[in-house]
């Protein structure tokens, strides 16, 4: 990134088989990357993102395959600049625009929203999504 494209932490995403998450309550799919998702905090209170994937899915082999820090970022057009693009830009909820992208071999997704914490992780936030029914 350059001086212009501000980075805050934002989650861990990590890729586990679907047997780990299937059966928990919480877990979502998304039939659009006929993907499963499971949100949690480590003992740091780190929010993480549990992610395993059906044989459907069309995301790139890297990102189901290998662990990703995803960052918030102030312009998400400038920061994708030049970048090797694993996942294109997509809105998958209103206020809320990201893509992963690949740097030094690893997946790093990038999101720019003007949602709060709370209204990322909480669910009402899917019922307008593509992402998630």
């Amino acid at each position: 990134m350059n001086n212009k494209i501000s980075l805050s932490f934002h989650h861990i995403g990590k890729p586990v088989p679907l047997e780990q998450i299937k059966d928990h309550p919480d877990t979502k799919y998304s039939p659009l990357f006929d993907m499963y998702s499971l949100d949690m905090k480590n003992d740091l209170s780190l929010p993480i993102e549990l992610h395993a994937f059906g044989p459907a899915s069309s995301l790139d082999p890297l990102i189901q395959k290998e662990p990703h820090v995803a960052f918030k970022v102030n312009n998400i057009d400038k920061a994708l600049i030049d970048k090797k693009i694993l996942m294109p830009l997509y809105q998958p909820f209103a206020d809320y625009r990201c893509a992963m992208i690949l740097v030094n071999e690893q997946p790093i997704e990038l999101i720019e929203t003007t949602l709060s914490e709370s209204e990322i992780w909480g669910d009402g936030i899917y019922k307008d999504s593509i992402l998630y029914n």
